[in-house]
Protein backbone atom coordinates (compact mmCIF):
# COMPACT_ATOMS: atom_id res chain seq x y z
CA UNK A 1 0.00 0.00 0.00
CA UNK A 2 3.36 2.21 0.70
CA UNK A 3 3.89 1.67 -2.61
CA UNK A 4 1.13 2.53 -4.66
CA UNK A 5 0.82 5.60 -2.55
CA UNK A 6 4.71 6.47 -3.74
CA UNK A 7 3.33 5.92 -6.92
CA UNK A 8 0.07 7.72 -7.16
CA UNK A 9 1.94 11.21 -5.50
CA UNK A 10 4.36 10.37 -7.76
CA UNK A 11 1.67 10.71 -10.89
CA UNK A 12 0.00 13.55 -9.43
CA UNK A 13 3.28 15.86 -9.22
CA UNK A 14 4.19 14.79 -12.56
CA UNK A 15 1.11 16.88 -14.19
CA UNK A 16 1.03 19.61 -11.67
CA UNK A 17 4.69 20.45 -12.50
CA UNK A 18 3.75 20.25 -16.08
CA UNK A 19 0.87 22.33 -14.82
CA UNK A 20 3.07 24.53 -13.06
CA UNK A 21 6.15 24.99 -15.52
CA UNK A 22 3.01 25.47 -18.38
CA UNK A 23 1.89 28.42 -16.55
CA UNK A 24 4.84 30.10 -15.85
CA UNK A 25 6.51 29.84 -19.19
CA UNK A 26 7.49 33.75 -21.11
CA UNK A 27 3.99 33.50 -23.51
CA UNK A 28 1.99 32.79 -20.52
CA UNK A 29 4.09 35.03 -17.70
CA UNK A 30 1.01 37.07 -16.27
CA UNK A 31 -0.79 33.81 -15.13
CA UNK A 32 -0.67 33.08 -11.40
CA UNK A 33 0.24 29.96 -9.74
CA UNK A 34 -2.92 27.76 -8.97
CA UNK A 35 -2.41 27.85 -4.84
CA UNK A 36 -3.02 23.52 -5.13
CA UNK A 37 0.14 23.77 -7.22
CA UNK A 38 2.17 25.48 -5.30
CA UNK A 39 1.17 23.51 -2.42
CA UNK A 40 2.04 19.92 -3.75
CA UNK A 41 4.67 21.74 -4.73
CA UNK A 42 5.95 23.21 -1.12
CA UNK A 43 5.11 19.48 0.11
CA UNK A 44 7.72 18.23 -2.23
CA UNK A 45 6.11 15.43 -3.66
CA UNK A 46 8.87 16.04 -5.94
CA UNK A 47 12.27 16.02 -4.74
CA UNK A 48 13.70 19.09 -4.72
CA UNK A 49 16.98 18.57 -6.42
CA UNK A 50 18.97 20.77 -8.38
CA UNK A 51 17.23 19.81 -11.86
CA UNK A 52 13.69 21.14 -9.85
CA UNK A 53 15.25 24.20 -8.35
CA UNK A 54 16.98 24.83 -12.35
CA UNK A 55 13.38 24.43 -13.73
CA UNK A 56 11.89 26.72 -11.29
CA UNK A 57 14.35 29.15 -11.89
CA UNK A 58 13.91 28.75 -15.62
CA UNK A 59 17.32 27.93 -16.09
CA UNK A 60 16.56 24.97 -19.04
CA UNK A 61 19.72 24.55 -20.00
CA UNK A 62 21.70 23.99 -16.98
CA UNK A 63 18.49 21.83 -16.08
CA UNK A 64 18.62 19.71 -19.07
CA UNK A 65 23.04 19.12 -18.88
CA UNK A 66 22.09 18.65 -14.91
CA UNK A 67 19.30 15.89 -15.60
CA UNK A 68 21.50 13.97 -18.46
CA UNK A 69 23.81 13.81 -15.87
CA UNK A 70 21.37 11.84 -13.34
CA UNK A 71 19.82 9.84 -16.20
CA UNK A 72 23.20 8.32 -16.74
CA UNK A 73 24.05 7.09 -14.24
CA UNK A 74 20.46 6.29 -13.92
CA UNK A 75 18.88 5.29 -16.90
CA UNK A 76 15.16 3.81 -15.20
CA UNK A 77 15.05 7.41 -13.35
CA UNK A 78 11.00 7.92 -13.92
CA UNK A 79 11.01 11.53 -12.55
CA UNK A 80 14.09 12.40 -13.89
CA UNK A 81 12.75 11.37 -17.60
CA UNK A 82 9.78 13.55 -16.32
CA UNK A 83 11.76 16.94 -15.28
CA UNK A 84 13.99 16.40 -18.01
CA UNK A 85 10.60 16.21 -20.82
CA UNK A 86 9.56 19.23 -19.31
CA UNK A 87 12.80 20.79 -19.71
CA UNK A 88 12.90 19.77 -23.39
CA UNK A 89 9.60 21.09 -23.97
CA UNK A 90 10.12 24.79 -22.52
CA UNK A 91 13.18 24.53 -25.11
CA UNK A 92 11.01 23.76 -27.95
CA UNK A 93 12.15 20.22 -28.49
CA UNK A 94 8.93 18.62 -28.87
CA UNK A 95 10.77 15.29 -29.85
CA UNK A 96 12.72 14.91 -27.45
CA UNK A 97 10.00 15.71 -24.90
CA UNK A 98 7.82 13.24 -25.79
CA UNK A 99 10.28 10.70 -26.07
CA UNK A 100 11.41 11.71 -22.33
CA UNK A 101 7.76 10.81 -21.26
CA UNK A 102 7.56 8.09 -23.29
CA UNK A 103 10.20 6.55 -21.15
CA UNK A 104 8.09 7.41 -18.26
CA UNK A 105 4.82 5.48 -19.30
CA UNK A 106 7.12 2.69 -20.30
CA UNK A 107 8.84 2.42 -16.96
CA UNK A 108 4.95 1.98 -16.16
CA UNK A 109 3.58 6.06 -14.85
CA UNK A 110 0.41 6.05 -16.74
CA UNK A 111 0.42 9.54 -15.20
CA UNK A 112 1.76 10.51 -19.14
CA UNK A 113 -1.28 9.07 -20.83
CA UNK A 114 -2.72 13.09 -20.81
CA UNK A 115 0.50 14.55 -21.93
CA UNK A 116 1.10 12.14 -24.91
CA UNK A 117 -2.58 12.80 -25.66
CA UNK A 118 -2.45 16.31 -25.42
CA UNK A 119 1.08 17.34 -26.32
CA UNK A 120 2.78 14.29 -28.47
CA UNK A 121 -0.36 13.85 -30.87
CA UNK A 122 -1.35 10.54 -28.85
CA UNK A 123 1.78 8.93 -30.14
CA UNK A 124 4.60 6.77 -27.65
CA UNK A 125 7.85 7.04 -29.11
CA UNK A 126 10.50 4.18 -27.86
CA UNK A 127 13.63 4.66 -29.91
CA UNK A 128 13.11 4.91 -32.95
CA UNK A 129 9.57 3.09 -33.22
CA UNK A 130 6.62 5.07 -32.58
CA UNK A 131 3.21 3.73 -31.21
CA UNK A 132 -0.30 5.02 -31.65
CA UNK A 133 -2.41 6.08 -28.67
CA UNK A 134 -4.98 2.71 -29.58
CA UNK A 135 -1.59 0.17 -29.03
CA UNK A 136 0.14 2.27 -26.16
CA UNK A 137 -3.26 2.22 -24.47
CA UNK A 138 -3.46 -1.83 -24.98
CA UNK A 139 0.50 -1.60 -23.92
CA UNK A 140 -0.37 -0.42 -20.31
CA UNK A 141 -3.99 -1.29 -19.61
CA UNK A 142 -5.61 2.52 -20.05
CA UNK A 143 -8.80 0.41 -19.53
CA UNK A 144 -8.30 -1.50 -16.59
CA UNK A 145 -7.70 -0.64 -12.81
CA UNK A 146 -5.06 0.54 -10.73
CA UNK A 147 -4.95 -2.41 -8.90
CA UNK A 148 -5.47 -4.34 -11.91
CA UNK A 149 -2.33 -2.49 -13.53
CA UNK A 150 -0.25 -3.94 -10.20
CA UNK A 151 -1.20 -7.47 -10.84
CA UNK A 152 2.05 -9.23 -12.23
CA UNK A 153 -0.36 -11.49 -13.87
CA UNK A 154 -2.01 -8.83 -15.93
CA UNK A 155 1.10 -6.49 -16.69
CA UNK A 156 2.15 -7.99 -20.36
CA UNK A 157 0.77 -7.78 -23.66
CA UNK A 158 -0.85 -11.00 -25.18
CA UNK A 159 0.27 -11.24 -29.29
CA UNK A 160 -0.06 -14.05 -31.83
CA UNK A 161 3.47 -14.61 -31.15
CA UNK A 162 4.98 -14.18 -28.04
CA UNK A 163 8.31 -12.94 -27.97
CA UNK A 164 11.06 -15.87 -27.24
CA UNK A 165 14.42 -15.63 -25.01
CA UNK A 166 16.85 -17.20 -27.75
CA UNK A 167 17.48 -20.73 -27.29
CA UNK A 168 13.54 -21.10 -25.71
CA UNK A 169 12.60 -21.53 -21.88
CA UNK A 170 15.49 -23.99 -20.74
CA UNK A 171 18.25 -21.03 -21.68
CA UNK A 172 16.10 -18.54 -19.64
CA UNK A 173 16.06 -20.53 -16.54
CA UNK A 174 19.64 -21.33 -17.41
CA UNK A 175 20.58 -17.78 -17.87
CA UNK A 176 18.42 -16.59 -14.49
CA UNK A 177 19.72 -19.44 -12.98
CA UNK A 178 23.41 -18.71 -13.46
CA UNK A 179 23.57 -15.24 -13.40
CA UNK A 180 21.36 -14.23 -10.61
CA UNK A 181 23.67 -13.24 -7.82
CA UNK A 182 21.53 -13.33 -4.45
CA UNK A 183 22.07 -10.49 -2.08
CA UNK A 184 24.51 -11.20 0.55
CA UNK A 185 22.36 -8.98 3.03
CA UNK A 186 18.42 -10.51 1.90
CA UNK A 187 20.03 -14.01 2.64
CA UNK A 188 21.57 -12.84 6.38
CA UNK A 189 17.64 -11.75 6.76
CA UNK A 190 16.22 -14.47 5.17
CA UNK A 191 14.58 -12.75 2.79
CA UNK A 192 13.14 -15.04 -0.01
CA UNK A 193 10.08 -14.97 -2.87
CA UNK A 194 10.07 -13.37 -6.23
CA UNK A 195 10.28 -10.12 -8.19
CA UNK A 196 8.20 -9.55 -10.76
CA UNK A 197 9.43 -7.23 -13.63
CA UNK A 198 7.64 -5.89 -16.01
CA UNK A 199 10.09 -4.86 -19.53
CA UNK A 200 9.36 -4.19 -22.92
CA UNK A 201 10.68 -5.82 -25.20
CA UNK A 202 11.11 -4.07 -28.89
CA UNK A 203 9.97 -5.01 -32.38
CA UNK A 204 14.29 -5.55 -32.96
CA UNK A 205 13.81 -8.07 -29.72
CA UNK A 206 15.98 -5.49 -27.66
CA UNK A 207 14.55 -5.45 -23.88
CA UNK A 208 14.24 -2.26 -22.87
CA UNK A 209 12.51 0.07 -19.25
CA UNK A 210 12.68 -3.41 -16.66
CA UNK A 211 10.76 -1.85 -13.76
CA UNK A 212 9.77 -3.78 -10.42
CA UNK A 213 5.82 -4.53 -10.47
CA UNK A 214 6.08 -6.25 -6.99
CA UNK A 215 8.87 -6.96 -5.25
CA UNK A 216 11.21 -7.65 -2.10
CA UNK A 217 13.65 -5.58 -0.31
CA UNK A 218 15.49 -3.30 -2.41
CA UNK A 219 18.44 -5.47 -2.56
CA UNK A 220 16.98 -8.15 -4.44
CA UNK A 221 14.62 -5.51 -6.62
CA UNK A 222 18.00 -4.28 -7.89
CA UNK A 223 19.52 -7.58 -8.85
CA UNK A 224 16.00 -8.62 -10.51
CA UNK A 225 16.86 -5.30 -12.13
CA UNK A 226 20.08 -6.14 -13.03
CA UNK A 227 19.49 -8.99 -13.96
CA UNK A 228 16.46 -8.30 -16.68
CA UNK A 229 18.58 -5.55 -18.18
CA UNK A 230 21.86 -7.81 -18.88
CA UNK A 231 19.36 -10.31 -20.83
CA UNK A 232 20.15 -10.50 -24.86
CA UNK A 233 18.06 -9.38 -26.89
CA UNK A 234 15.15 -11.91 -27.76
CA UNK A 235 13.02 -12.95 -30.77
CA UNK A 236 10.55 -10.28 -31.05
CA UNK A 237 7.12 -11.32 -30.81
CA UNK A 238 4.80 -10.89 -33.92
CA UNK A 239 1.18 -9.96 -34.96
CA UNK A 240 0.32 -11.03 -38.60
CA UNK A 241 3.50 -11.72 -39.15
CA UNK A 242 5.08 -8.68 -38.16
CA UNK A 243 7.14 -8.01 -35.46
CA UNK A 244 5.85 -6.04 -32.91
CA UNK A 245 6.42 -4.13 -29.53
CA UNK A 246 5.07 -6.42 -26.20
CA UNK A 247 5.20 -5.74 -22.75
CA UNK A 248 6.46 -8.87 -20.90
CA UNK A 249 6.40 -9.96 -16.85
CA UNK A 250 8.62 -12.18 -15.78
CA UNK A 251 9.46 -13.34 -12.20
CA UNK A 252 12.65 -13.60 -10.58
CA UNK A 253 12.64 -16.22 -7.74
CA UNK A 254 15.25 -15.82 -5.13
CA UNK A 255 14.95 -19.11 -2.95
CA UNK A 256 17.42 -20.43 0.19
CA UNK A 257 18.66 -23.61 -0.56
Amino acid sequence: MLQRNMVLNLSRSFILLFTLISSSSIAQKSRKIDPEVKKVLDEQLFSDDQGMQLIQNKKYDEANTYLNDVLAKDDLNKEAYFKRGVVNWQLSDTLAACRDWSSVLALGDTATFMLLEAQCHGTMIIEDEKIPSKEYKKLFGAELSKQKRDDPAMARTVVEEMPSFPGGDMALIAYMKNNTQYPAEAKQKKIEGRVFVNFIINSKGKVLFPYVVRGLDKACNDEAIRLVKNMPAWNPGKQKGKAVMVRYNLPVKFALK
